[in-house]
């Protein structure tokens, strides 16, 4: 039999089917009545949007939730992926975005977790060594001590240790939640080299990925999700970059979006030949008063490493940062802060907000110097502040003594917004300002980002949601791989001619 009769007897093989399957959270339906498969020797790309659903689905197979709806067969029987260990079970494995390992430890004992060989009563160190190196020669990584710890590995040596623990465990499903995030071009051109010789073996593969090119490279069907929802599947050999973006994006809600360019002559923010090696490379660029610039980029385009550069958080290696034309140098986010710049960070939860204090106190955290005379914090002076911010947001419940970490996360967000808004900033720097927020949150959260615009103040909007890129900023900066690719203007910004380019496609 030939390798391509081989192939497409594998292929005929459904390793796993999902059929009509939900998952429901607090306010969200993540995953909307899903049907979805994977062949044994096949690579089924799933690609969508931030917050499509990709992530909850494969968490689903993954065994992360016990409440999903529908069903889930492997083979020609029925079975319940409730738990990890229920699906580890049934020979699946998966591979998070977020590395796993736990850094204290070697590479032998992250590798083989749960499966160290023994003799007797103790561990057998020799087969230890000598089955981590099987494991790690999968993924040509053989040439690493397995006594060596994980923080002395690099991070993309990391990717690739994780990928050897799940291969070692010999699974029949393999799911790969964006593998190469962390990878240069030469290393996922080797991890692609794995994937095809797991192909072989009759592996099926899930890979999730915001790379189109990659998908075209590595996939044989692509399945799209919108909003919780299939879209469709398809041949991976009968679609278009253009036609997955479109299935992708969908139609354009600009309903919800009506910003209006208010870009005037003055500069507010300059920046020439910023540069922080290994993430960005000879940043430069101009905003304006009553501008709202986008920045939008895959996962590891460094947008928002240039953002924590720009406020002080980490250090530049080269170039310069003028405000209203005076070059300024930010040791830290206190400095930007005095300056006016601030930053609402993409992390809301580790970065951006004090979870156990109340609205007021986390309102009023980025005023303590203004509203300290003498050595005394005067908190009272700027509840007024803190109410008039509380209605203008909708923040609910609208009681500045409610504790933060109680509220839901569009509210959280909002408390977020109301903080930076509060220091009355000439620039305001937002990472996906909507991440994680109902569509009531989302609008509010808009309607104040035009506010400020509208009055003169700068807005830097980084992104990864499409339609509020396109619909609100001014004009858009595309980054790739640490630099900036193309200036976009309104008139020729759609989302499907920003992800094209930020895939390093179009025109």
């Amino acid at each position: 039999m030939s390798e391509k009769e081989k192939m497409k007897t594998t292929f005929s093989v459904t390793a796993l089917e999902m059929k009509s399957v939900s998952k429901q959270f607090v306010g969200t339906l993540a995953v909307d009545r899903v049907d979805f498969d994977v062949r044994a020797g096949e690579v089924h790309a799933l690609i969508g949007e931030n917050g499509a659903g990709k992530s909850t689905l494969m968490k689903i197979i993954a065994g992360s939730f016990n409440d999903y709806t529908g069903d889930i067969h492997m083979g020609s029987s029925k079975v319940d992926l409730h738990t990890p260990a229920q699906s580890k079970k049934n020979g699946i494995e998966m591979i998070y975005q977020e590395l796993s390992l736990a850094l204290p430890l070697s590479i032998a004992e992250n590798v083989l977790v749960g499966r160290l060989p023994k003799k007797g009563m103790f561990l057998d160190k020799e087969e230890i060594v000598t089955e981590t190196r099987r494991c790690l020669g999968m993924v040509g990584l053989e040439h690493l001590n397995p006594m060596m710890q994980i923080e002395d590995i690099s991070q993309h040596e990391g990717q690739l240790v994780e990928i050897a623990k799940a291969l070692g465990n010999n699974p029949g499903i393999l799911v790969m939640d964006e593998p190469t995030s962390a990878l240069s071009r030469e290393e996922v051109e080797r991890l692609f080299t794995i994937i095809h010789n797991l192909k072989k073996n009759g592996l099926a593969i899930v890979y999730i990925s915001h790379h189109l090119p990659e998908i075209f490279e590595v996939a044989d069907r692509v399945t799209v999700l919108r909003d919780g929802k299939k879209i469709g599947t398809k041949d991976i050999g009968g679609v278009s970059s253009s036609e997955l973006v479109q299935m992708m994006v969908g139609k354009s809600v600009t309903e919800f979006y009506s910003h209006t360019s208010h870009t005037q002559e003055k500069k507010r923010l300059r920046v020439e030949g910023l540069s922080r090696y290994g993430f960005f490379h000879d940043i430069s660029f101009s905003s304006f008063e009553g501008e709202i610039l986008g920045i939008c980029g895959l996962s590891g385009a460094g947008r928002s490493e240039l953002a924590r550069v720009l406020v002080g958080l980490d250090d530049k290696d080269s170039g310069k940062v003028y405000l209203d034309e005076q070059e300024i140098t930010l040791k830290n986010m206190g400095q930007a802060v005095a300056n006016g710049i601030v930053y609402l960070t993409e992390n809301r939860k580790t970065e951006g907000l004090a979870l156990r204090l109340d609205i007021k106190e986390n309102i009023l955290a980025g005023l303590i110097p203004e509203l300290t005379r003498k050595g005394i914090y005067q908190e009272g002076d700027g509840i007024q502040k803190v109410n008039n911010l509380i209605e203008e947001l909708s923040i609910y419940p609208p009681d500045s003594s409610r504790i933060v970490g109680n509220l839901s996360g569009g509210n959280q967000q909002k408390v977020l917004l109301a903080k930076w808004m509060a220091c009355e900033p000439k620039v305001m720097i937002l990472d996906d300002p909507t991440r994680g927020v109902d569509i009531g949150a989302k609008m509010t959260i808009h309607q104040s980002i035009e506010r400020l615009a509208e009055e003169g103040n700068t807005v830097i909007l980084i992104s990864s949601d499409l339609p509020e890129l396109v619909s609100l900023s001014s004009r858009v900066l595309i980054m790739r791989k640490g630099r900036i690719i193309k200036e976009m203007p309104k008139v020729d910004c759609t989302e499907e001619s920003v992800l094209l380019a930020a895939n390093g496609e179009g025109a």
